[in-house]
């Protein structure tokens, strides 16, 4: 198995300023039966929607399909794939980024209650929990 990371997975989806690389990474993809799945980790589908979203400025809805397309790529292994489905289930309808959802359902898998967060989107979530003001002594 070939982990991927997310200047790969991006170039699979997008098309940039350097060709050369995309195709590289698209012949790559291209031979994964021979090469087995590839891993994408947790860490690479918080990055993907994240650099999805803010330097290349992409819209929730097409965020929401290219994560859906990853997570249901038979030659793709996600890593804590129950997690990521939560998440980006969470995220088509909810404020947050799709990382911190993410993160929350990872945390969750985990066995926390909750994750506390400073985030006002997040804590609109019921994933989440607000830092007290005062924590008792």
């Amino acid at each position: 198995m070939i982990g991927l990371d997310t200047n790969v997975l991006l170039r699979l989806f997008i098309d940039d300023d350097d060709p050369e690389q995309t195709e590289r990474a698209r012949s790559l993809f291209a031979r994964a039966g021979t090469e087995g799945p590839f891993l994408v980790n947790v860490v690479v589908l918080a990055e993907f929607a994240w650099t999805l979203a803010k330097p290349l400025k992409r819209q929730k809805d097409e965020i929401v399909k290219y994560l859906a397309g990853l997570l249901d790529a038979d030659d793709l292994e996600i890593e804590r794939l129950s997690a990521a489905r939560a998440a980006l289930d969470a995220f088509r309808t909810g404020k947050a980024d799709f990382a911190d959802y993410l993160l929350a359902e990872v945390n969750v898998e985990l066995g926390c209650a909750s994750t506390a967060t400073f985030d006002g989107k997040a804590l609109k979530s019921k994933l989440f929990s607000p830092v007290p003001r005062k924590l008792p002594p």
